[in-house]
């Protein structure tokens, strides 16, 4: 309720309810009001026509709320807005109710009470009608729905004098973004500022919505659906997938599965999933069950953003005899990602994943070997370097890898140069456009359809196994598209040296990246 509709009892009647602050405005709780109203009678002369006598103010309060729901919904003016200006009132007003809660705690706790909110649309019923206290709902939906991993972080808000006052206003604030926008979209929204107030750590479970998107328009997935992410985070690449093939085939039948590497991260996915109505099996396992064999599943599509060059994967050097193409090397485990992606495919199957640019030219033996037996065996089907800034765990840019079942033979690849792609949305942030994205898949359709890549030999290039042999087996797809372009041979040896210049800068950033996140995956938040 707004202050304008009960000022003049709150000047007459000291014992009225006071107000809270949402949004640095003055609201006060319609349930505490109602209370307030019941202990006053209507006088008679104030009776409506079938009004009767001994009827309370609370009691008409209940009544005309009760019809007014019950009315076709006029549309809010606010829904109108445009969406990045509707998320950034809402968020004003969610965020502005943080007070001293760490902000990564506070939004897991907005993530939770929306969850709630979804899926305990009786419950809120009731606290709309004036049955339920909001805090007293939101500390049963939180005991009731909220996983076990997130469970303690409702507490934190609850102790002290504003606890259920403060899930209150945290309750209504949800509310107002469940009435403008739909739970899975306000669940982006909210995983998205968690990330970023996480920083590193909030690469570990989140992939911003553009690389989300090509990643799967570039998979291309198809009915029926059959994926898996060994590394899901909060499950948006999942959704995503799901999503593009339902758009196609609502009825298309689909088995989905993924592992997180934390409780809360597996918490988050359940959640997300099930707001975007996709039955899947999760699980959580630590990165170091990369060292075990492969599961014996197999899937038709495998999807992923693995965390960048995570250290000290697994507790000993890794067992040779576990892995198809060598293994990998402790410090880094990025071909052990893609060397399990590619074992859990079937035979028909195709692979996207995430990873840093480094991974594509890495000078490490290891590394190199892994890449060469990758070529020969023909698992990759292409490289997409995108451009850096994507991410909000890091600014460097990364690379997708488009791969296949082991043909057992080698095959051309096509490479694509995206690194000029996108705008800056923020000083920091960077997003590809619905036109960048129309593009990448233009180019990867044509050439899978047998177009070849006409139109774009800016941005791509087919390479022969041949070519990337006498390379080395440095799959950065930049050094052939510079060759592709048809340089001159005055100053190619300077291009050349440019071209390794650069891939050793590459390599030197890389490195420095996996420091920081080394040291920053040592602190606790």
């Amino acid at each position: 309720m707004g202050r304008a509709a009960v000022s003049n009892w709150e000047r007459r009647h000291p014992d009225f309810p006071r107000p809270v602050m949402i949004g640095g405005d003055e609201f006060f709780d319609t349930q505490a009001v109602i209370t307030w109203l019941d202990g006053r009678t209507i006088p008679k002369n104030a009776l409506g026509e079938r009004e009767a006598p001994g009827l309370t103010y609370g009691a008409r309060f209940r009544e005309r709320r009760q019809a007014r729901q019950e009315r076709p919904p006029t549309p809010s003016p606010a829904v109108n807005l445009p969406s990045r200006e509707l998320e950034e009132r809402l968020w004003a007003a969610f965020d502005g109710l943080r007070g001293n809660l760490a902000p990564e705690r506070f939004y897991l706790l907005g993530l939770t009470l929306l969850y709630a909110r979804a899926r305990d649309e009786e419950g809120w019923a009731s606290v709309e009608r004036g049955q339920t206290d909001p805090s007293r709902w939101a500390v049963q939906a939180l005991h009731t729905m909220a996983d076990s991993a997130l469970a303690p972080i409702w507490r934190e808000l609850a102790v002290g004098k504003r606890g259920d006052l403060a899930l209150a206003e945290l309750a209504r604030a949800v509310d107002q973004w469940v009435l403008k926008l739909s739970p899975a979209e306000i669940f982006r929204i909210f995983l998205g500022r968690l990330a970023d107030a996480q920083g590193k750590k909030g690469g570990e479970f989140y992939t911003p919505p553009s690389v989300t998107r090509v990643l799967v328009d570039l998979m291309a997935p198809e009915a029926p659906l059959d994926v898996y992410d060994p590394a899901c985070g909060a499950g948006e690449l999942l959704a995503a997938t799901i999503s593009r093939v339902r758009e196609r085939n609502a009825a298309a039948p689909s088995e989905v599965e993924g592992n997180t590497l934390s409780s809360e991260s597996l918490a988050l996915a359940r959640m997300n999933l099930d707001l975007h109505g996709v039955d899947a099996r999760l699980d959580s396992h630590a990165v170091d069950a990369l060292c075990a064999p492969s599961p014996a599943r197999r899937f038709r599509y495998v999807i992923s953003n693995p965390p960048f060059n995570m250290r000290n994967w697994c507790r000993d050097d890794p067992d040779s005899h576990l892995w198809r193409y060598g293994p990998p090397p402790r410090h880094n485990a990025n071909f052990a990602w893609l060397q399990r992606v590619i074992d859990q495919l079937q035979p028909e199957g195709r692979a996207a994943v995430v990873m840093p640019n480094g991974a594509a030219f890495s000078e490490n033996p290891r590394e190199r070997t892994i890449r060469a037996g990758l070529v020969e065996d023909g698992c990759i089907e292409g490289l997409v370097s995108l451009p850096p800034n994507l991410f909000h765990n890091t600014a460097i840019g990364v690379t997708i890898w488009l791969l296949r079942h082991p043909l057992r033979h080698p095959r051309e690849i096509i490479v694509i140069d995206a690194t000029n792609l996108g705008r800056m949305t923020t000083r920091t942030q960077r997003v590809l456009s619905s036109e960048d994205l129309h593009i990448l898949t233009e180019i990867i359709e044509g050439w899978r359809q047998g177009r070849g890549i006409t139109g774009h030999d800016i941005l791509a290039t087919i390479v022969q196994p041949d070519e990337i042999r006498r390379q080395n087996y440095n799959l950065n797809p930049r050094r052939y598209i510079v060759q592709s372009g048809g340089s001159p041979i005055v100053g190619r040896q300077s291009v050349t040296a440019l071209r390794q210049e650069l891939d050793h800068l590459h390599t030197a950033a890389l490195a420095a990246d996996a420091q920081v996140t080394d040291l920053l995956g040592r602190l606790r938040w």
